[in-house]
């Protein structure tokens, strides 16, 4: 990606479909995007876990960007999304929602201004098509975050 950043960037994707996670990182490959590392949870369980360091995952780094399901099987994305604000270390992680249906805020959940909605891609294709559309968007991210830019 254009104005990538020094180190390789940690994203935890939060995806029970590992067809989405292959063509992800199949995606990432075709495009040439090499300083990616993915990190992977199953379930909104697993992520909490990974993402506050217990056991499994007591050694889990933390990741730079979250690529998040919507429609996992025991937690929505917002209640992700939520858990993820209650905590400080964690509340700034820039992080991407998709969705299968067209992707919108809920008057009931005003998503914070590190979260992003995309429609779910499903193939490499879209995928290569979502990584070039938020191209900008990540960088602006990674930067919030504070990850040193090229």
């Amino acid at each position: 990606m254009r104005g990538a950043v020094k180190n390789t960037i940690k994203i935890l994707t939060i995806e029970d479909d590992t067809a989405q996670i292959e063509a992800l990182k199949e995606a990432l490959t075709v495009a040439q995007i090499i300083c990616v590392e993915i990190l992977e949870a199953e379930d909104g369980e697993q992520a909490m876990a990974f993402l506050n360091q217990e056991y499994p995952f007591m050694d889990a780094p933390q990741p730079d960007l979250i690529f998040l399901s919507n429609h996992l099987p025991d937690v929505s994305g917002e209640e992700i999304i939520k858990g993820l604000q209650r905590d400080r270390r964690l509340q700034s992680i820039p992080v991407a929602l998709f969705s299968e249906e067209a992707p919108r805020q809920s008057k009931d959940f005003p998503f914070p201004p590190n979260c992003h909605l995309f429609k779910r891609p499903k193939t490499c294709d879209e995928w290569i098509y979502v990584l070039r559309c938020i191209e900008d968007v990540w960088v602006s991210l990674l930067n919030m975050a504070g990850k040193p830019l090229i």
